[in-house]
């Protein structure tokens, strides 16, 4: 029988970890969705191998690396993030057409327990002013946006040509919104609630694949547009000015960037079809 793209991922992380002395007897899968997040039990060691990222990320590796250079970064300067793992080389690995990273592995408090805004906001005013001192000419601006033109340029793709042509023309409409002139700095990239994790040292910032540069609209709306938590209360919690017509427009590329990868995520997790259904008729054919 044909191993699953998370049984392979999975054998991938534990054969890299053994080239450098790491026995994994046990490995939990702890997430499955962009990546597969496997923790390689019993070392304090978590492999993050791609998994639906390749689908529009023909170059995922170099994301992969810039998520391990800032994290580093973030970590040297004290700010709460998981740091990669110094059982393993900070750079990406390979195995079996698998690319994957290394992260230290911390326990979590409370697995279920959500960041409210006013967490998130102080949060994420903290981290972006740590982020300020990252050199942004080493990052892409606003990098995740092209997952939308390169998920709809896939022959694959499982959406109807009408409602290809519905997100084509909102990520037309809606970039040519941003204001090019809006201040810029190193950003997170996907700064929502879900990317902090309540651990044994307190909530930590994780999950910086998509880190980029731009204006920091992109990052709150991460949040403000969530149905997790009240826009209002995040902003004021943040506490520093944000233009709310960027604001407004960074909220309605997080929609249609979400939407996207519901979709695409749903070619392999069936689950998640009613979702991405759901979030792709938000955006009606014309």
């Amino acid at each position: 029988m044909t191993p699953t793209i998370q049984d392979a991922s999975v054998r991938a992380a534990v054969t890299v970890a053994a080239r450098f002395g790491l026995a994994t007897e046990e490995p939990v899968v702890l997430a499955d969705g962009a990546n597969i997040v496997v923790h390689l039990r019993p070392a304090p060691v978590v492999a993050k191998v791609a998994a639906s990222t390749p689908a529009v990320r023909r170059d995922n590796q170099h994301w992969l690396q810039r998520e391990l250079d800032v994290s580093a970064f973030l970590t040297a300067e004290g700010a709460p993030v998981v740091p990669p793992s110094p059982e393993l080389p900070a750079t990406t690995h390979h195995d079996d057409g698998h690319v994957m990273s290394f992260w230290r592995y911390l326990p979590p408090a409370d697995p279920r327990r959500r960041p409210d805004e006013e967490t998130i906001g102080p949060m994420l005013r903290d981290l972006h002013a740590v982020l300020r001192r990252y050199p942004i000419a080493t990052i892409p601006v606003l990098a995740p946006l092209q997952d939308i033109p390169a998920y709809l340029a896939r022959p694959q793709t499982q959406v109807t040509q009408d409602r290809k042509a519905a997100l084509a023309a909102a990520y037309q409409r809606l970039t040519a919104e941003l204001d090019p002139a809006a201040p810029q700095q190193a950003l997170h990239g996907d700064a929502g609630g879900g990317n902090l994790m309540a651990t044994d040292r307190g909530w930590v910032w994780h999950d910086f694949e998509d880190t980029c540069s731009g204006p920091v609209a992109w990052d709150l709306a991460a949040s403000t547009s969530s149905q997790y938590q009240a826009g209002p209360r995040v902003l004021a919690a943040y506490g520093e000015p944000v233009d709310p017509k960027q604001l407004t427009v960074c909220e309605q590329l997080r929609r249609l960037h979400l939407t996207v990868w519901y979709n695409l995520y749903a070619e392999r997790l069936p689950e998640l079809a009613p979702r991405a259904a759901e979030l792709l008729a938000s955006w009606p054919a014309r």
